[in-house]
């Protein structure tokens, strides 16, 4: 079923319908729509939608450390700051959510509670996947904490695994006052697939932490109570209204002759025969090519490789105008169950197909490519690599990909062909996100504190 976004949301944001009184605010706009006055259902789109904008911020530079986008107008990534996503989570996501879980325990409507838990454990992971540790606990008492300690990695992650148990109490009640409907962008009020979500996240999360609990029996029944098909796919479709971000920032400027970002060398030699020797049904989906024979991807780092040949343009699946936003899918499931039953010496066979088959289907690949794809032996050969390729296809533009790359300090072995490039004096793959500059002088001391080093694994990955 397509899920269109609703023009409510498009009116919260017009009408500033926004509680940004977190620590990162200075000044009170007398403009702005007091929170007593604004409604659950116009206040949920808005945090929808602003989530995952986070998640598209992030995605932009995630995507340039794991080589599946390259810059065409600034060469290869330095040392980034997600800033974009920082700001929206502290400013535009978590005060919200903080006021619809007030609003609603307040009158009892217990579903929108446990929808906007979901969110705040998707916003909370981002936020420790790209900087570690960061302001949490103490993060949103406005002028009673202007200077908020930073929470731990280990601590964040129970918190995200508390909120989604959390979640999935309250989504189950029986009685709530108000429940989602229209104003729900993603399910339009099924709380059903919020709580297949739910678990589906919890599988996410806790396969961040496989190598330190050895919970992989836990991961596996989170998955079979999470999504069932790509029904359940946890994304945003957008319309005429507000166009897609990878539409507005980079296939449109494509369409304008401005051109950003395109495809990464590793993603497209992934993909067109090059590593694997077969060439993958949705590559012509994904991306245009130009009158050369090949698909051949950008290597900023590299002034002796080839000229690209392939471009994201809004003719392709993920940079259209009303092209989806997919955050979680049914398809990153089934490889999360293909990896952790290989882990524990069981058969990942029918859960390793079943994931390529749903992502091929959501792009609408032809049946018979697919079936031929999946029948040739450089793909039937079920493996820990051949698993990590896959999802690092059908993860497209998605951080999450930069999560199992860390996981396996962008092992070559696992990630072929994956180079880690020696530029401008740096020979190690970027691990975290920098704390962007505003932390220095608005909480200098916390800040200090908590600074890593570009290179430096995280303590989920260590």
């Amino acid at each position: 079923m397509k899920r269109i976004f609703n023009i409510i949301s498009l009116l919260a944001l017009l009408l500033g319908i926004s509680s940004c009184n977190g620590f990162l605010d200075v000044n009170t706009d007398p403009t702005r729509v007091s929170e007593d006055d604004v409604t659950l259902a116009a206040l949920l789109p808005t945090v929808i939608e602003r989530s995952f904008a986070a998640q598209y911020s992030s995605a932009v530079s995630a995507s340039r450390a794991t080589h599946q986008l390259d810059a065409i107008q600034g060469g290869y990534y330095t040392e980034f700051q997600m800033s974009g996503a920082w700001s929206t989570i502290y400013l535009r996501v978590l005060p919200n959510i903080a006021t619809v879980i007030k609003k609603a325990n307040a009158e009892g409507s217990i579903h929108y509670v446990g929808v906007a838990e979901v969110l705040k454990a998707l916003n909370v992971g981002l936020l420790t996947d790209c900087w570690e540790n960061a302001p949490y606990s103490e993060a949103l008492k406005g002028s009673l904490s202007v200077t908020p300690a930073y929470d731990s990695q280990e601590s964040l992650y129970a918190e995200i695994i508390s909120l989604l148990d959390q979640a999935i109490t309250d989504l189950s009640a029986e009685e709530s006052f108000r429940t989602p409907g229209k104003d729900d962008l993603i399910y339009g009020g099924n709380m059903e697939q919020w709580i297949k979500l739910a678990h589906s996240l919890k599988a996410r999360y806790m396969l961040h932490l496989l190598k330190k609990n050895n919970n992989g029996a836990d991961i596996l029944n989170e998955v079979a109570a999470g999504m069932e098909s790509n029904d359940d796919n946890f994304m945003l479709v957008y319309s005429g209204l507000i166009s897609n971000p990878w539409y507005s920032a980079v296939a449109k400027k494509i369409g304008e002759s401005i051109f950003t970002y395109t495809y990464g060398g590793h993603l497209i030699k992934t993909m067109n025969g090059e590593f694997h020797g077969i060439l993958d049904p949705r590559l012509p989906l994904i991306a245009d090519k130009d009158t050369s024979a090949n698909y051949v991807g950008l290597e900023s780092y590299d002034q002796d490789a080839p000229g690209y040949t392939v471009l994201p343009t809004e003719n392709t699946f993920y940079f259209a105008p009303d092209a989806p936003l997919v955050v979680m899918s049914y398809s990153e499931l089934k490889f999360i169950q293909a990896e952790v039953m290989m882990a524990g010496g069981g058969d990942a066979t029918a859960a390793y197909m079943e994931g390529i088959t749903a992502n091929m289907d959501m792009l609408g690949v032809d049946p018979g490519d697919r079936d031929n794809y999946l029948a040739d032996p450089a793909v039937s050969s079920v493996n820990l690599a051949n698993i990590m390729k896959e999802k690092y296809i059908a993860l497209l533009l998605n951080t999450e990909v930069w999560n199992d790359m860390r996981r396996y300090n962008f092992d070559s072995n696992i990630f072929k062909g994956f180079i880690i490039p020696d530029f401008e004096g740096r020979d190690k793959p970027g691990q975290r996100a920098r704390y962007p500059e505003s932390e220095k002088t608005r909480n200098k001391d916390n800040f200090e504190l908590n600074v890593k080093d570009f290179t430096e694994p995280m303590w989920k990955d260590k």
